[in-house]
C-alpha cells in the first residue's frame, strides 16, 4: 500500500496451507452487528479498563512503584554484591523458559492477584519482583505492598532492560 503498487487484501484473508503448499483468498465481509464499526455503534468511548487493556499502570500500581523501583544496574549490583533478597519472576511458565534472570524464581502474576503466593513468601528478606517490561511487576508490587510487605522492591524494563543493559546474549522476546 505505501508503494501504491500491487492490490491491496482490504476485505480479504489470505489463508497459507503449509500440507499442500496453496494459497486461497477468502473474502470477508463487514459485521453489521460490530460494535465499533457498524451503521449504529454501540461502543463509541474507550474501554473502562483501557489502561490495563492496553498495558500501562493502574493507579494502585504507579503509587506502589514510587519509591520502590530499581534499575537493572542496581540489582545486577545487589547481586555481584552477595547481597540476601528473593528475586520472583512473575511471567508466565512460557516466557520463563524464554529467557530469564539468573536466580530468579517463578511465581505467575495471578498467584500474586488471587493471594495464593503470599503465604509462601519470607518476611525476613527483601523482595525485587520483575517482569517482561515492569508493568506487571508493579502490579504485584502493589498487591505485595497492601498486603504488609514494606521492603518489596520491583525492576523497571524487567527482563527487557536486562537483556539490553546487562547480558545481550540472552534472547528477547
Amino acid at each position: 500500500m505505501i508503494a501504491g503498487i500491487g492490490e491491496p487484501l482490504i476485505g480479504n484473508l489470505v489463508v497459507y496451507d503449509a500440507l499442500e503448499m496453496e494459497y486461497r483468498k477468502v473474502k470477508i465481509r463487514k459485521d453489521p452487528a460490530c460494535p465499533i464499526c457498524s451503521a449504529k455503534p454501540t461502543q463509541t468511548q474507550l474501554l473502562p479498563d483501557y489502561e490495563s487493556f492496553c498495558g500501562m499502570l493502574s493507579e494502585g500500581a504507579a503509587e506502589a512503584a514510587t519509591g520502590s523501583t530499581i534499575a537493572v544496574t542496581e540489582l545486577k549490583a545487589k547481586m555481584d554484591s552477595g547481597e540476601k533478597f528473593m528475586l520472583i519472576d512473575v511471567r508466565e511458565p512460557g516466557e520463563f523458559e524464554i529467557v530469564r534472570i539468573p536466580g530468579s524464581v517463578l511465581i505467575p502474576k495471578q498467584e500474586f492477584l488471587n493471594g495464593s503466593a503470599l503465604e509462601g513468601l519470607p518476611q525476613d528478606v527483601p523482595i525485587i519482583l520483575h517482569c517482561k517490561s515492569g508493568v506487571r511487576s508493579a502490579e504485584c508490587l502493589a498487591v505485595l505492598k497492601q498486603a504488609g510487605f514494606a521492603d518489596a522492591t520491583h525492576v523497571a524494563g524487567g527482563v527487557v532492560a536486562w537483556v539490553k543493559q546487562i547480558d545481550p546474549a540472552l534472547p528477547i522476546y
